[in-house]
């Protein structure tokens, strides 16, 4: 009896193992040059989705787009997060945008309603902007890829693990 029970009990727990690695499901943001040529690559959970940091020129202080990845070739941009509220305000046109959580990365946030992006997503990758990837415990600055090149152009897709 005590055997069956052990039984039981490792099934349990290799269930509760299965459903996390389902909802953990490894995605990759890969990074391109507009000609395809694989630039970097970086893991996310499709759960957790990841980010585009960026300087702004203007107010020359540090924005955030939050995507999630969608089913399909599509992302959600579900969250804009800026230091300064004027980011949001004379960008985005966001309306109602509220003060972060004490230690927060940025100031200020606001979700997003719009509808979903088509990949793969051009994004310039200028030295001004310093565009930065974030993903998990992953950071890659995109403008540094290009760095050495006249196109500042990267393209990001989504790949899925199969």
């Amino acid at each position: 009896m005590a055997g069956l029970a052990l039984l039981v009990l490792i099934a349990s727990a290799m269930g509760v193992v299965a459903a996390m690695a389902v909802d953990r499901d490894p995605h990759w943001v890969v990074v391109s040059d507009r000609t395809g040529g694989e630039l970097a690559r970086a893991s996310i959970a499709a759960s957790d989705g990841f980010a585009l940091r960026y300087r702004n020129s203007v107010y020359e202080s540090i924005a955030e787009e939050q995507f999630e990845v969608l089913d399909g070739d599509q992302l959600n941009l579900v969250e804009l997060r800026a230091d300064e509220l004027a980011v949001l305000e004379e960008y985005y046109t966001a309306v109602g945008a509220t003060r972060s959580e004490p230690g927060a990365d940025r100031t200020w946030r606001i979700g997003v309603e719009r509808p979903p992006i088509a990949l793969p997503l051009p994004v310039q990758a200028t030295a001004l902007g310093q565009r930065t990837l974030l993903a998990s415990e992953q950071e890659i600055e995109l403008w540094r890829l290009v760095a050495d090149r006249d196109d500042t152009l990267v393209v990001l897709t989504i790949e899925g693990s199969e």
